[in-house]
């Protein structure tokens, strides 16, 4: 199939599975615009893939694509929780503005930069800063091995490194 072959297979698949793909989510969401916005995902993944000559169960590999696309979501959701007003109490006051702006800087910088990481490599980062889990740990989370885990690791810092400089 051609590119465009492919995205008219998609378009076909999307007009006739949306409606179960957004119930499979919505099955496992507590929203259904969440479920809605994972399946468009879904979809724009599908158009993505590069040897959809080996897709031999399309609506299987539609489901695997929307489990992973939900673990990556709830993922994401966990980590991007906010901390409770009790915790602004422990927050050290900067008495030093340039300092302060400086930091807030490289937070910014920072945060850009992760958001511009794959998938894979910023959960992977973020699971071990933010949890502190070892790569055995952080590979039976993400359902790969622990080599793939340190792939993950190195590849985010070196592009961290190299992106975000210390002295700013």
């Amino acid at each position: 199939m051609l590119t465009k072959e492919w995205s008219r297979q998609v378009g076909a698949w999307a007009e006739e599975w949306r409606g179960d793909l957004v119930q499979f989510l919505a099955q496992r969401m507590s929203t259904s615009a969440d479920a809605q916005d994972l399946a468009q995902e879904v979809f724009l993944r599908l158009l993505r893939v590069d040897r959809y000559n080996l897709i031999r169960r399309p609506r299987s590999y539609l489901l695997r694509i929307a489990a992973n696309v939900l673990y990556e979501w709830r993922l994401k959701g966990r980590l991007n929780q906010q901390l409770p007003v009790d915790a602004l109490e422990d927050i050290p006051a900067n008495d030093d503005p340039e300092q302060g702006t400086a930091a807030a800087v490289r937070r910014e910088r920072l945060a850009a930069e992760l958001d511009r990481l794959p998938d894979p490599v910023r959960i992977a980062l973020v699971l071990q800063i933010r949890e502190g889990l070892t790569y055995e740990q952080i590979a039976a989370k993400m359902n790969v091995t622990s080599r793939m885990v340190k792939r993950y690791l190195l590849t985010a810092f070196a592009r961290l490194r190299a992106r975000v400089p210390p002295d700013l």
